[in-house]
Order: structure tokens, then C-alpha cells, then sequence
């Protein structure tokens, strides 16, 4: 496993990722009356891993029970760390049942009871059936395929009775060095508690009998000696380390701000248009379960093409990508899983409850990363209706509630008829010019995309929403890798390229507009039925690199705007 921030020095953490024992059940199991010990038929399976892009079980989609053990410390408390799983879940440890969820792509911790025994049996049942009831954040009208298992990495933390959850680091002045550390506390919390604090790993200093707020959170205010302000330039990174008498936790951030002001988005105070592409999490291969080597490889690839922006698409990102984020000097758009709700799931309580609750645990995870800098819900979601209301009010709320230093968002497919751009610090629209046009053998790129833009920056100042940043977080063309076509027919890299090469110049030369996410980085794979004729292949198409990241001609040219 690849150690991902926050790290420990004293605490012992077990990583789980490796080989488990594994057992597909089907389709027609009960969740509720599921016995786990009936489990027969056991396979091997790798963590992390999704295993319905395994040969075995490729497009299965029913019932699975992943089983390991671990060994520990008797009569020591844990907490079960998931950095990702899908789509619904029952924790099982020791036959003793922790928990069922349904939150893809969220970070999730258990807390488990001290056993006397030094093995202990870690059972996870998995089920990626759609099933709006059980699961109502994810179903397949979704444009990109639902995966199943434990897609990202298990660790097991060993902790006392009192313990450090996180330590949020928010910059109040970055060329000042000036920061403020707010300690959230786990267990048996005290009033008042003895904190060590070491910053870049210099001397310790000690913070006797520090105030505790009833939340369970210390706060305290520091300054970063020689501080160098974090930048996509210059992504210089820090560390903070907090100890207690038997716990510690070291967080890594950014001296950075982001701010807007008018119609510019702001990074320390200094303009700076975004240039970049949405990015799934996805291969081919792997299916959401990215090596680390291929993280690497896209963020590479991203810079070659003279990005500076990443959309994550369309849920919770892995916690080693923003690493890498950060330390590469990639700025992140990351949002919670939404895509194309509909006033029916505005109207269900669940719903919006497990939107919220999503929302709330993705700032908690992502909050430190200065690559970071806005949040976003609900890609596409029916923000034309007045039943939206509620939902996006309750969503901003519990955004800033978490995190009071990004702006919040949302991309919008309704830009001239959005009833919710006043709640939001950032107007972000998708939009596809050109490409869902109602005659394709007519039309062109030039004919349709700058008019298109026009007529929503025209529309967003008639409403008097001129006065926030503007950006394009979805724009782009379709293309089959390896068709070249003389006339450029849509579906052809010909068209594409034409395409793309349009919008990056309209961007990078219209000041109104601060940034863009050309649609998409890669293609992915979705579902054929219902959209077969604009699916080919069961893919999304609109990569500017194929599934496998071979690049199409519209890589060139983007490269040749982004970069001259």
C-alpha cells in the first residue's frame, strides 16, 4: 500500500491490502437475511480491486463476501478504515456486525470494540445491484459504469481510548506563514487536553491544558518559519505533526488561499484561469481501481497537454491522486457523486439525507489538500426546478459549514434557466455546442460553440450573475480512436480536433471566462442501453486519450493552445 496523508508515527497501522478470500454469491441473494458463515465456493481476489473487472466476474453484478484476518494488539481498540468501496456494504468483524452503508466512493471509519483475542476476521459483504432504496446515490442512467467491491485501500488503526481523528490546516496568511490548526478529537474526550506540536519536522513545542470546544475540537494558531506560498508553480508543501501521550497524526498542506473576487477566481491573491480536463477514475483494465502508476502517468500526460486543472468526475477522489495533486501543482475541482437528478430525488428524503452526509465526509477527507480549490454537487442535477431548492440550500450549508475557505459550486446543464447560481460562489456550466446538434452532417464547430457562449455569458448578465467567476466545467466532442475521416463526419478525430482546438482558444482568449474542463480526459466506459447510438462501444468517446490512454489528434491540439 502506498501511504496516503494523513500519516502516524507512534500509532500502529495495519495496512489490509493484499490477497483476500473471496465468495460471489449471485443475484438472488437476500441482503437481510444473507448468512455470511454459509459463504462456500471461496476465490482469491485482490484489495484494492473491483471485482466485477476481474475475468472471473467482468459486468456480474449480485452479492460478494470478502474475508481476512488481521492480527492486533489484545484488548485494543481499532477503527476500520475504507477508503472506497461499492455500492452497498455490511461490515462484519469477529461475526459481530458494525455497520451497513451505502456511500460510494466515501471515506468511511468504524470503530471497533477491544477483543481479547490478537486474530481477528475482517468479513465485508458487497452488493453493486442498483437498488434505489438500499443505494440511492448511485443507478445506471449514470453516464459511467457502477463498480462493485473494495476499489480503494483497508487499513486497520490500532488506537487508545482517546485518539486524533484529523487536524485541519487552514492559511490565513500565506506569505506570513500564519496558520491556524483546529485538533478534532476521537473517544474519551476531555475538556482540556496536552498537545506536542512539530512543524517540517523542527523542535516540538507544547501546548499544555488546551481548551476542548464540546465538538471535541482544539484549536490552536501557528506560524511556518521561511513560509513559501503553495502554487501550481511552485507547489511547496509542509507538514504539521500533533501528538498526544499515546496517539499522533502528521498533516500535510499548502500555504494557500483561493478566493474570488468579481469574476476572477484567485490563488493567494493572484488571477489565475484554469486550463484542464474532467478525469474519471477509470481504465480500462482496472476499472476505478488505478494503480498508482497509472495516477502518475495521467497527471503526466495532464501536464504535457499544459494543464493546470483537474475536474474530478463525478464523486470523492482518491486521497493518492490529491497527494499527487499536490505535490505536482494540479488544481482540483472535487465533488460529491450526483449525475442527473430529477425533481423525484429531490423529493426523497433518503436521497437528499445521503447527500448531505456525502458532502459533509468528502471535505472531511480532502480538506487539507491545497490542490483543492472548490467544492461541488450534483453534476447535471434539475436545478431548473423549483423542487431543487431545498437540496442545493441544505448542500451549500453543510459545505461551509465544513469548510468555510473554498467556493462552492456546481456544474449546471441548465445555464439559461439555473433557479439556484445565487446560492453558489462559482457559475459552472456543461455544455455541448456542436456535438448534440439536431443536424450533424451541417453543422460545424466554428458555426456553433462561440455563439453558444455567448448566449450564456449574455443570459448569466441579464440575471446579474456577472459578478462571480464563470467557468465551462463540460464542453467537448466525441471521437473513435483510429477513425480519421477526410470530411470530418462527427465521430471522427478530425471533428474533435477541430473542436477542441475552437474551445480552447475562445477560452484562453475571452477574459470573461476563468477556466475550463474540456469533456473528457479519458474514455470510459457507461451503459449501452438506452444511449447505444451515442455510446458506441459502451464508452463515453469524448476522451482526448482512448481508455488505454493513447492519444487522439485532438491531443496535439490542445497542447498547442494550452501551451503557446
Amino acid at each position: 500500500m502506498v501511504s496516503t496523508y494523513p500519516k502516524h508515527v507512534c500509532r500502529q497501522v495495519l495496512s489490509l491490502d493484499g490477497i483476500w478470500d473471496f465468495c460471489f454469491l449471485g443475484e438472488d441473494v437476500d441482503l437481510d437475511t444473507v448468512d455470511v458463515a454459509a459463504a462456500r465456493s471461496w476465490d482469491r481476489i485482490a484489495v484494492p480491486g473491483a471485482f466485477d473487472a476481474c475475468p472471473a466476474y467482468a459486468g456480474r453484478r449480485g452479492t460478494a463476501v470478502y474475508r481476512t484476518t488481521v492480527r492486533t494488539t489484545p484488548g485494543q481498540r481499532g477503527r476500520l478504515h475504507f477508503h472506497g468501496l461499492g455500492m452497498w456494504a455490511r461490515i462484519v468483524v469477529d461475526g459481530e456486525e458494525l455497520a451497513t452503508v451505502s456511500l460510494p466512493y466515501s471515506d468511511l471509519w468504524f470503530d471497533v470494540p477491544s477483543s481479547p483475542s490478537e486474530e481477528r476476521v475482517i468479513t465485508v459483504v458487497v452488493d453493486n445491484r442498483f437498488d434505489r432504496q438500499r443505494v440511492p446515490l448511485q443507478e445506471q442512467f449514470f453516464d459511467f459504469y457502477a463498480y462493485g467491491g473494495l476499489y480503494r485501500s483497508v487499513e486497520w488503526h490500532q488506537v487508545p481510548d482517546l485518539s486524533l481523528d484529523r487536524v485541519f490546516v487552514d492559511t490565513l496568511d500565506p506569505h506570513a506563514g500564519s496558520i491556524r490548526a483546529s485538533v478534532h478529537l476521537h473517544g474519551a474526550v476531555p475538556q482540556s487536553v496536552d498537545l506536542d506540536v512539530c512543524l517540517d519536522g523542527g523542535p516540538p513545542q507544547h501546548f499544555a491544558t488546551t481548551p476542548v470546544t464540546a465538538d471535541g475540537v482544539a484549536v490552536l494558531e501557528l506560524r511556518v518559519a521561511d513560509p513559501t506560498p503553495w502554487s501550481p508553480a511552485c507547489p511547496t508543501l509542509h507538514t504539521l505533526q500533533v501528538s498526544l501521550k499515546d496517539d499522533d497524526i502528521t498533516e500535510r498542506f499548502g500555504l494557500r488561499t483561493v478566493s474570488v473576487a468579481d469574476d476572477t477566481i484567485l490563488i493567494n491573491g493572484e488571477a489565475l484561469k484554469l486550463l484542464g480536463y474532467c478525469r474519471h477514475e477509470a481504465h480500462a483494465q482496472f476499472g476505478p481501481a488505478l494503480p498508482l502508476q497509472q495516477l502518475v502517468h495521467d497527471l503526466q500526460l495532464l501536464r504535457e497537454l499544459g494543464c493546470n486543472y483537474v475536474r474530478g468526475s463525478h464523486y470523492p477522489q482518491d486521497q493518492r491522486f490529491l497527494d499527487l495533486c499536490d505535490e505536482m501543482g494540479f488544481l482540483v475541482f472535487e465533488e460529491a457523486l450526483g449525475w442527473g437528478q430529477t425533481v423525484d430525488h429531490f423529493r426523497d428524503p433518503s436521497f437528499c439525507a445521503a447527500q448531505v452526509e456525502q458532502a459533509r465526509l468528502m471535505v472531511h477527507k480532502s480538506r487539507n489538500h491545497p490542490s483543492v480549490i472548490m467544492w461541488g454537487f450534483l453534476n447535471e442535477g434539475a436545478s431548473h426546478t423549483a423542487e431543487s431548492r431545498p437540496l442545493y440550500e441544505s448542500l451549500v450549508s453543510a459545505i461551509r459549514e465544513s469548510d468555510s475557505t473554498r467556493p462552492v459550486t456546481y456544474a449546471s446543464n441548465h445555464p439559461m434557466d439555473d433557479l439556484n447560481f445565487d446560492l453558489v460562489d462559482i457559475v459552472s456550466v456543461n455544455c455541448y455546442p456542436g456535438w448534440y446538434a439536431a443536424d450533424r452532417e451541417a453543422v460545424s464547430p466554428v458555426e456553433e460553440i462561440r455563439p453558444r457562449l455567448e448566449a450564456i455569458m449574455d443570459s448569466l448578465a441579464d440575471r446579474g450573475l456577472s459578478d462571480r467567476p464563470f467557468i465551462v466545467t463540460e464542453i467537448g466532442a466525441g471521437a473513435i480512436y483510429g477513425w480519421r475521416d477526410p470530411l470530418e463526419a462527427h465521430w471522427s478525430e478530425e471533428y474533435q480536433a477541430a473542436y477542441l482546438g475552437e474551445v480552447c482558444e475562445i477560452v484562453c482568449t475571452d477574459a470573461r471566462i476563468a477556466g475550463v474542463a474540456l469533456w473528457q480526459f479519458c474514455d470510459c466506459r457507461t451503459y449501452a442501453s438506452g444511449r447505444a447510438l451515442m455510446r458506441p462501444r459502451a464508452f463515453n468517446n469524448k476522451g482526448t486519450l482512448d481508455e488505454y490512454r493513447r492519444p487522439k489528434l485532438g491531443f496535439g491540439r490542445v497542447k498547442s493552445v494550452f501551451t503557446g
